[in-house]
């Protein structure tokens, strides 16, 4: 029944999935690649709020639940497939399979767990903070994205972050060194 409600997409790199001003219709699991969530700040630079990577979800929920204009692009960071599909066609199914509904409401709290960690990597003082705090928890930033994009989530510069990753990486030299 769901293979009749989603379609196979190939994205490219740099192309939306999500356009900033566009109402969210559409969902989707990321089968290969890589997106990034993104809006430009007051400041006018590019802001990134989250990742996601192969077997993630794709969508802005609160576009799609207030039926209102994204704030976010959402951008393929390599070439990309997907399965695509309309929510609004998924949720006259959730009476009738409830096992729809609790994946629903399983991917609602890892978004929302997703924005609790971002909030919390953001207010950490420093970017090494940051930096040591991605290293810890999510690893697969660290080995999968730019320094330039990962700069842009920690919401600090790339020359900040190139400095937190040399003190990391001396204080790792310096444990192999003394003991």
């Amino acid at each position: 029944m769901l293979d009749q409600l989603a379609t196979v997409r190939y994205i490219r790199k740099g192309e939306h999935f999500l356009r900033v001003g566009k109402v969210a219709r559409n969902a989707a699991f990321v089968l290969s690649g890589q997106f990034k969530y993104s809006f430009i700040g007051e400041d006018g630079n590019e802001k990134i709020v989250k990742f996601s990577f192969t077997d993630d979800f794709l969508t802005n929920c609160i576009s799609f639940n207030n039926n209102k204009p994204s704030y976010l692009n959402i951008t393929a960071l390599e070439d990309a497939v997907i399965l695509r599909f309309n929510i609004g066609k998924l949720q006259p199914l959730y009476d009738l399979h409830l096992s729809i509904l609790h994946v629903n409401i399983r991917l609602y709290e890892e978004i929302m767990q997703q924005q609790s960690e971002h909030q919390y990597i953001l207010s950490l003082k420093s970017p090494l903070e940051r930096y040591r705090f991605l290293l810890r928890h999510r690893p697969a930033i660290i080995q999968k994205i730019s320094l330039t994009n990962i700069s842009r989530y920690l919401f600090t510069s790339r020359e900040a972050l190139s400095r937190a990753r040399l003190m990391v990486a001396e204080e790792f030299s310096n444990q192999n060194t003394c003991g």
